[in-house]
Formats: structure tokens, C-alpha cells, sequence
């Protein structure tokens, strides 16, 4: 998966990098693992290889790496965190690479350093796409928007254990909060919106590549209904095993609602995200890989160390054993699932179904976008990467058309309505007799949340019913319709 955090307090930033991105996981001869410079704007600020402290240090501070000047005008403010002033320059954005659990018990304890390597080449791959995104905020007379800069500078630090110390394969992609404007010839604060608009398209490309350099080392891959996949023949049992972090925050998240019974409908995934800082322990530092290999191994069974090991040597490879999907099918599925609710979609989102649909298969990301760019799409020019399809456009008009003609052509629905329910509210009263004395072929019935939509429209299939009319529902999603 790919996660995402804004860090906005200079001294916290500073600690996580000397106490955690820095540090690593463990050491290896005596070296610590070191963090690796990426992003076009990383190469314009002269920016290559490891990083280190100093550079990373001044670009916390908005500082020039090199130089010490100022980067961007973007000043220091303010905003109200909890009743109190806090920071609120955007410090760097923390986007975190994470396999499924089973990539890193197949990776460790599986003892196959080619998949630590294919996840580095996978994030790499995934970033480089995710970058495009990169945008700053543009004011022209008075009026706000977005421009693309598509450049960023990136450090990333891999790691291999939870703060239970437990294998997890991960990799912090730190990006600062600058990017270069071309067109203003100077550096300026990133604007995350399409970022953050993007992430699960980078997060699907990631599983993508990663999935097909899986495969061709001879693992079976499984697709998940949550999104990601798993590689076959590690049991659940052994992913929960060793996934006490997780288990710890599931703990937590129970405990707090059973406290605040009124945070049952929260939302719980911001909740376990709080959690998750809130609980966070230091990590234990300065082991060995060959300590943290026998912490691991204690935990397993001879049965499952054996199998563990005979993981990618499948006979033959799971690709073999059904039809490959290919890139022209995965984005005509992308394009029936995205263009049967909307009429405009982003390209990106096209390629993130697309891959998730066909995760590992053997086409390339480059590929996809290849053939999306063939593809024929009207493009619109003020909103970049919006696209649709002529049939589609087609099909919007003649929706629009026909309702047009139909205004004043159509005979009301019910000649004479009973009296409301006097459990409606006037201006819920006065929609359900415009809708049921309409002489139009559409009407629309339009309202916020929690003003009562649903139960006028049930008042007005009951009057519909009653006067003797069959009534069908139909709606984008089910609950709607029940």
C-alpha cells in the first residue's frame, strides 16, 4: 500500500530523521543503511545519491541544500491544532511503500533477496510516475488554481521491520515541500491535492510491477478483494503471526470505542491512523540482520521454514495456468467501470483500474500509458488529464435531450394526491407535490444530507402504489434502491 503524511513541526522532522530514517533497521558490517536521493527537482538542487544530514536538515528549514538560502517564499504560519497555535508550513509529505505481508515473510524468512530488490525497483518505477502530479499554486488576478511542475525532490529510505520488530519490507518516500515552477523561473510550496488525487494510482502501479517481477521468480500471486495481493502458499495464520503491530492498533481501536461508544460512526480508518501515532513506540535499534533472522525463525515451525523456502519453485508459474489479461482488455474494464457513473474521468484513474484489474500481468505501466494515449479520448484542455469517450458524450446527450423534450409533455403522476404524511416538514411537503403534479418527463430531486430525501421519495412510492402504478427503482448502488 501506499500511505501519506504530512509532517508540519520542524523539530519533530528533525528527530524523525536522526532517530528513524536515518538510523535504518540494522546494521550491516558495521554500516547503518543510508537514505537515496530521487525526483527531477532533487537533480535541479544538485541533488544525487545518499543523502545526508545537512542537506536534508536545510530543506526542513526551507533552506537551499547547498547554499543555505531561502527556497520558496512560503512563510512560516500558523493554524489551530486542539484549542492551540500550531505550525502550518508543510514541512515534507511522508508517502510509504509498503508490500503485503506475505512479500516480506517470502522475502526474509523465505531468505530471497531478489524481492527486496524488485521493491526498490518497484517504488522507484511508481515514484517516477507519481511525480508527474507534482503541482504548485498559481494567483493571478485575485483567482486561485493549480499548475503542474511534475518535479520534486525525493529521499527514500527502505526499511526492514515494524517497531515490534517484526519483517516489514517498507520504503519512506519523503518529499519536501518545494517543487520548481518553469514558468515563473523559481522555486515554490507543492500543492499535495493531485498528489494525494494520484496516490492510488501510484500505489497500483507499485503492486503492478512488483507483482510481475513475482511472478517471473516463480511465486503465485493472489489478488485480494481490499485491493492488494498476497503471494500464495503463505498462510494467514503466519501473516498475522508476525503482524503484532497491526494487531496491537486493532487492540487499541477497540479499546477507544469501547470507551467513546459515540465514535462508532467515525471514520476508522482516520482513527487507526491516530492510533498508530499515538501508541508508537521507539524502534529497537542496532541488531544485526543475523539477530533479526533468528528472532524470526524462533517463530516458525520446521514444516513452515521448509515450505517457506520452496515458495518461487513452483513447477510452473501461475501465469501459465489461465489466460493472460491484456492491456486492451484491462482498459476496456476500466473504462465500463469508470464511464457507467461519469461522464469525465482522470486518465490516472483509468490506468489504476486498469492495473488493479490486471495486477502482474505482462504488460508494463509505460505500455498502458501508450495505449491510453492511442486510445482516441477527448481530452479536455483546461483540465489536464480529464478524458472521455464520444459514445459516452453521445449517450450525455441524448439523456439532456430527452429531457428537454420532455418538459410540459407528460401528464402528472397522480391526479390527486392524498394528503402529506404530517410527519414531513413543509419544504419536504412542497417537493413531494412538485414530483407527484409534475408535468414534465424528468424531474430532479435534488438536497443535502440529512434532509430527509429518502423518506419523501418513500412517501411517493406509496402514493404511486396506492393509485394504482408499478413503480421501479433503480439506482448507481443497492442500498439506495432498498
Amino acid at each position: 500500500m501506499v500511505t501519506a503524511k504530512t509532517q508540519y513541526n520542524l523539530k519533530n522532522a528533525e528527530e524523525y530523521f536522526e532517530e528513524h530514517l536515518a538510523v535504518g533497521d540494522y546494521y550491516d558490517e558495521g554500516q547503518r543503511i543510508a537514505g537515496e536521493w530521487m525526483g527531477l527537482g532533487a537533480e535541479r538542487l544538485g541533488l544525487a545519491g545518499k543523502v545526508r544530514a545537512e542537506e536534508f536538515l536545510r530543506l526542513c528549514e526551507n533552506q537551499h541544500p547547498s547554499s543555505g538560502e531561502t527556497l520558496t517564499q512560503r512563510l512560516n504560519t500558523t493554524r489551530t491544532e486542539s484549542g492551540d497555535n500550531a505550525a502550518n508550513r508543510r514541512i515534507f509529505f511522508d508517502f510509504t511503500f509498503s508490500p503485503p505481508k506475505s512479500v516480506s515473510i517470502a522475502g526474509f524468512l523465505g531468505k530471497d533477496e531478489r524481492i527486496l530488490e524488485a521493491h526498490n525497483r518497484a517504488v522507484r518505477l511508481a515514484l517516477r510516475e507519481f511525480e508527474a502530479f507534482t503541482a504548485t499554486r498559481v494567483r493571478v488576478g485575485g483567482a486561485q488554481s493549480d499548475r503542474l511542475t511534475g518535479n520534486f525532490a525525493a529521499a527514500l529510505f527502505t526499511h526492514d521491520t515494524s517497531r515490534t520488530l517484526d519483517p516489514h519490507l517498507h520504503t519512506h518516500c519523503i518529499v519536501f515541500n518545494a517543487t520548481f515552477d518553469a514558468v515563473e523561473n523559481r522555486w515554490k510550496a507543492l500543492q499535495n491535492h493531485e498528489l494525494l488525487r494520484a496516490r492510488k494510482f501510484a500505489e497500483n502501479a507499485y503492486y503492478h510491477e512488483l507483482a510481475r517481477e513475482l511472478r517471473g521468480f516463480g511465486y503465485r500471486i493472489r489478488n485480494r478483494v481490499r485491493g492488494d495481493f498476497e503471494i500464495e502458499g503463505v498462510s494467514e495464520e503466519l501473516s498475522e503471526r508476525f503482524s503484532k503491530r497491526h494487531t496491537q492498533i486493532d487492540e487499541a481501536l477497540a479499546k477507544l470505542l469501547a470507551d467513546k461508544p459515540e465514535l462508532a460512526g467515525a471514520n476508522f480508518q482516520a482513527l487507526r491512523a491516530q492510533l498508530a501515532t499515538a501508541e508508537r513506540s521507539r524502534k529497537q535499534k542496532d541488531l544485526s540482520r543475523a539477530e533479526l533472522l533468528t528472532l524470526w525463525e524462533a517463530q516458525l515451525s520446521d514444516v513452515e521454514r521448509a515450505a517457506l523456502r520452496q515458495l518461487s519453485k513452483s513447477p510452473s508459474n501461475d501465469m501459465n495456468q489461465k489466460k493472460a489479461v491484456t492491456v486492451s482488455e484491462a482498459v476496456q474494464w476500466a473504462e465500463e467501470h469508470l464511464f457507467d457513473r461519469n461522464s469525465v474521468v482522470l486518465e490516472c484513474q483509468l490506468w489504476q483500474e486498469a492495473l488493479g484489474r490486471a495486477r502482474g500481468e505482462g504488460f508494463s505501466v509505460s505500455e498502458l500509458k501508450d495505449f491510453t494515449q492511442r486510445r482516441g479520448y477527448i481530452r479536455d484542455e483546461e483540465r489536464p488529464g480529464a478524458v472521455t469517450l464520444r459514445e459516452v458524450l453521445l449517450r450525455e446527450w441524448e439523456i439532456v435531450q430527452t429531457a428537454k423534450e420532455g418538459v410540459g409533455d407528460a401528464w402528472p403522476l397522480v391526479a390527486n394526491p392524498r394528503p402529506a404524511n404530517p410527519k414531513l416538514d413543509d419544504e419536504q411537503r412542497g417537493a413531494l407535490d412538485a414530483l407527484l403534479c409534475s408535468i414534465n418527463t424528468v424531474s430532479v430531486f435534488r438536497g443535502g444530507a440529512g434532509t430527509g430525501k429518502s423518506f419523501v421519495l418513500g412517501e411517493l412510492v406509496e402514493q404511486l402504489q396506492q393509485s394504482g402504478r408499478r413503480v421501479v427503482v433503480l439506482a448507481p448502488q443497492r442500498q439506495q434502491v432498498v
